[in-house]
């Protein structure tokens, strides 16, 4: 069974250090909708997955859920959560779509993004690789995802059907997300648990990668082999 993990926005598969796990990059193209990205997801994987994701990561993650439920065997979502965007939350996220169609991917969005996804605690190491993930994006993924993520629909009647084991990890020190917005996810989903790391923000496999590997093989072991 496959382990599949998909990147949050704006980043890559460079994100998981998660050895033998499958991390496809998203790319968008036609109508920005996740269900899209989650066709791009099936067809890349076996017929049976556990699946795992950060932020967009896990919105796309539902979408799978919500297109194929029989194959999805186990789901492990970070720093994301299951409802629709607000609608400032939607105004921004055109504003940025429509600032990257006019001036491209560069230090300003790096620079922008960067306070909200790392925390003060991150290595140097960390700040590098999310920096040059951010500025290594093609301007019209960027601006899909961005579209894309304004229209996704609330997800909590799919993942209230999900009767499999699921993980659910939250950075403690999330300003996007934090902790008590992705807690929301344990009271929708059936048979879930959840693990707060501590002194991360909203990249946990960034930040501490073998912290994360620790909390994924920990359940990988007891809820799903």
């Amino acid at each position: 069974m496959d382990l599949v993990l998909l990147h949050a926005f704006p980043l890559d598969a460079r994100m998981w250090d998660v050895p033998g796990a499958l991390t496809p990059n998203l790319r968008g193209h036609g109508e920005p909708d996740l269900d899209t990205l989650a066709r791009q997801v099936l067809d890349q994987v076996g017929d049976e997955v556990v699946l795992g994701g950060c932020s967009m990561g896990g919105y796309v993650a539902m979408a799978v859920l919500r297109r194929a439920p029989e194959r999805v065997k186990g789901l492990v979502l970070v720093d994301t959560k299951h409802t629709a965007d607000a609608p400032e939350a939607v105004r921004n996220r055109l504003t940025m779509a429509e600032r990257v169609e006019r001036e491209g991917v560069g230090e300003w969005l790096a620079d922008a993004m960067l306070p909200n996804l790392l925390s003060p605690n991150a290595s140097p190491q960390a700040q590098a690789l999310t920096r040059s993930m951010i500025l290594e994006q093609r301007q019209e993924d960027v601006a899909w995802w961005q579209r894309a993520m304004a229209k996704r629909p609330d997800s909590a009647d799919v993942l209230g059907k999900a009767d499999i084991p699921a993980l659910v990890i939250a950075g403690e020190l999330d300003p996007i997300m934090p902790p008590e917005i992705t807690e929301q996810l344990v009271d929708v989903l059936p048979r879930s648990t959840f693990v707060e790391m501590p002194g991360v923000a909203h990249l946990p496999p960034v930040e501490q990668p073998e912290q994360f590997r620790q909390e994924l093989e920990r359940w990988l072991t007891s809820a799903v082999r």
